[in-house]
């Protein structure tokens, strides 16, 4: 069976994703959807309604397609002398490169809970923060935040690691719609390589193309997931990248948040619900904001792939699509003190959001709060 037949496209379909890898990534795009394809003899599919959003059978190694394009597209600019990385950008990599292959593993077996992988990517960013102690966030003007890392090498390196640890989390527990976390890592990368260091800007860039060829796959057939290797991928490196440029740049923390605000808010809302309700903050739900927002437009009538893909489309729009619009435009700089009334703002569209069609879910046909509140 072939990768486009696992995914259920149409010739026409086939042709026009296929045609669009080739014109995004080159050979090395091909190549890395192919490696893709024979990963999946090994598993890795993902049962109908998993995330409470699909309802058909999908694969969960997307991720692969995005990190063995990174692999071949840096290892040849290195081979031909047009990059080569300096040890810091190395040992970010392979900080990558380890929470992916945790979630690869989890992908294809199943068998890590929650709590074993965290603690595995905590310690995976202790281990980054002791080898690369230039990664070590440096204050950014949040007086708590300062407190912390100010105090002294061994805090401010452990709260860096609690950090880089939970947003690739956070990235995982939104992956939950088309679109959505490819889509604000986009985003997130776009906007960083604006104000990254030059070493740091083709990950940023071979990155970007890697979530535009997954969003072929992923927006064409509804059937091609991130799955917690390319979550945990994305999030890391988004997440260490967000610590470098911090740290090198005289750019607004608020400017930099809003990026990746929507996986970050998702979980910690999410985390408080469950405290409130008093089960384990790790425990998995469907009351994700995604999750309720497909519930309503799933309701209306509309096909569910359509319903699937407006929610995470529209999503990466409003709280990554913007911001980086913003700053493409010219209209805020990127260290202007409006953004954090503009992370201010997300708080608000996301709370109010969730909490209007939260209420709305009892009014919505029984079978569909069924599917969210499983």
């Amino acid at each position: 069976m072939s990768f486009t037949d696992r995914l259920g496209l149409t010739i026409p379909q086939a042709v026009l994703a296929w045609g669009l890898v080739v014109l995004i990534g080159g050979a090395a795009g091909l190549l890395a959807m192919l490696i893709c394809n024979y990963m999946l003899s090994f598993g890795g599919s993902d049962s109908a309604s998993k995330h409470g959003i699909s309802k058909v059978q999908a694969t969960r190694l997307g991720g692969v397609a995005i990190v063995a394009y990174m692999i071949m597209h840096l290892g040849y600019q290195a081979y031909s002398g047009l990059y080569l990385p300096l040890m810091e950008e190395a040992l970010i990599m392979c900080a990558c490169l380890v929470f992916f292959m945790i979630g690869v593993y989890e992908d294809l077996s199943g068998l890590l809970s929650a709590r074993i992988r965290f603690s595995m990517m905590l310690i995976a960013g202790l281990l980054t923060m002791y080898f690369a102690p230039g990664l070590v966030l440096q204050p950014v003007g949040i007086l708590w935040v300062d407190l912390i890392v100010g105090s002294t090498p061994l805090v401010a390196g452990s709260f860096t690691a609690l950090c880089v640890a939970f947003i690739p989390n956070a990235f995982n527990t939104a992956d939950g719609a088309n679109g959505l976390v490819a889509g604000v890592s986009a985003c997130a990368f776009a906007a960083l390589v604006i104000v990254a260091p030059p070493e740091l800007v083709p990950f940023l860039l071979a990155a970007l193309v890697g979530c535009l060829l997954f969003l072929v796959f992923n927006l064409v057939s509804g059937r091609f997931f991130l799955g917690d290797g390319g979550a945990y991928f994305l999030g890391a490196l988004a997440g260490l990248s967000l610590v470098v440029v911090s740290n090198t740049s005289d750019v607004s923390v608020w400017w930099l948040l809003s990026f990746v605000f929507y996986p970050v808010a998702d979980l910690i809302w999410s985390m408080g619900r469950r405290l409130r309700r008093g089960v384990s903050p790790l425990n998995p739900d469907n009351q994700h904001f995604h999750n309720v927002l497909f519930a309503y437009l799933d309701a209306g009538g509309q096909p569910s792939v359509r319903a699937n893909t407006l929610t995470g489309v529209s999503i990466a729009f409003v709280f990554a699509g913007l911001p980086l619009a913003l700053t493409m435009s010219g209209t805020w700089s990127v260290d202007a003190d409006a953004w954090f009334l503009w992370v201010v703002g997300q708080w608000c569209v996301y709370a109010i959001g969730w909490k209007y069609l939260n209420d709305r879910l009892c009014v919505l046909p029984a079978a569909t709060v069924r599917n969210v509140t499983s």
